[in-house]
């Protein structure tokens, strides 16, 4: 009987002694927030945003990952991100970038959100950098320090893609499809298509994504690109398209 006793006991306090470790490790009060650019699970050490690469649209969207450390809860929560860090007085809420607000949903782990970035011209001359975290506050805690800041850096800066006047077989050069190179036509076709024009054109074979696009989708985007500025021109009437040498914005036929 004794024997018997003694072994509940032993049951009993293995049992408390598991909860009591469970509870040192992960409390049920305790609720942090690791985040990171992208969706990708891998981290990157910063992202560059390129406005020259971006549509003219006046917002554009970076995303960003988050996933719950502690215990998801059965109610919406709500979150905020900061800025911790880079030039804060230059780069500023609501003038550059904007936060929406962020709800991690009822009985959830993880999710993506965006950051809503402003059209703006103020990185031609001199790049950027704003780096961004949690605000904390009685519902979440800052995660991991690997995982608790996002680094972007801001620039503006053109580059004619090395493919853009000639590209050997089986490739066809970007200019068959859009004509002579400026900044301008290249930023038009990046609003048109919604993507910039830094693919490569696959003349014969099987183009592989992402980097080569097939003959016939080059022609789309051309036939796209004509129409839109087609668009623009009656939208602007007596103010054609110009580059940024006074030349009108034309597409080969």
């Amino acid at each position: 009987m004794k024997r018997k006793l003694l072994y509940i006991a032993c049951i009993v306090l293995l049992w408390c002694s598991c909860k009591k470790s469970e509870e040192l490790v992960f409390p049920q009060e305790f609720n942090a927030l690791n985040i990171w650019l992208g969706t990708d699970p891998q981290k990157p050490d910063s992202l560059t945003y390129n406005y020259a690469f971006k549509s003219l649209n006046d917002m554009d969207t970076i995303s960003f990952s988050v996933r719950l450390t502690g215990l998801p809860s059965a109610v919406d929560r709500e979150f905020q991100l900061k800025a911790i860090g880079g030039d804060t007085l230059r780069i500023k809420k609501d003038v550059h970038y904007v936060f929406p607000k962020y709800v991690l949903k009822a009985n959830t782990y993880a999710a993506v959100f965006p950051i809503y970035f402003k059209r703006t011209s103020e990185f031609k001359n001199k790049e950027g950098k704003i780096i961004f975290g949690l605000k904390e506050n009685d519902t979440f805690k800052k995660g991991i320090a690997e995982l608790s800041d996002m680094i972007v850096i801001l620039k503006d800066q053109f580059s004619k893609p090395d493919n853009w006047d000639t590209h050997p077989a089986p490739f066809r050069s970007l200019a068959s499809f859009f004509g002579t190179y400026s900044e301008v036509k290249f930023q038009f076709i990046t609003t048109a298509i919604g993507l910039p024009p830094t693919f490569k054109v696959r003349y014969t074979g099987v183009a592989l994504p992402p980097s080569e696009i097939s003959y016939t989708q080059a022609q789309y985007y051309q036939n796209r690109c004509k129409i839109e500025l087609v668009n623009y021109n009656l939208a602007h009437p007596g103010k054609p398209l110009r580059n940024e040498y006074d030349e009108l914005v034309t597409f080969p036929n």
